[in-house]
């Protein structure tokens, strides 16, 4: 194991309990190559949707979309 693992490690370890757990569950999804990765043209229409203010979508229509995705 590398020095900078065993540093990441022992700093996950300080932290709570629930937030061990999310972000174990990050890692591992970044492991099975889950990672949507967006193209330059998505991260420029994501850019300007923060901008403008305006929601992407409703409250609502982000719950479906992230139950959907196991959140």
């Amino acid at each position: 194991m590398t020095k900078l693992m065993r540093e990441l490690i022992e700093r996950l370890e300080a932290l709570p309990d629930a937030e061990q757990d999310a972000l174990a569950r990050e890692f591992l999804s970044v492991l099975e190559g889950e990672v949507y990765v967006l193209t330059p043209e998505q991260e420029e229409e994501v850019r300007k949707a923060l901008e403008d203010g305006e929601p992407v979508m409703e409250e609502e229509e982000a719950r479906r979309f992230l139950r959907g995705l196991g959140a």
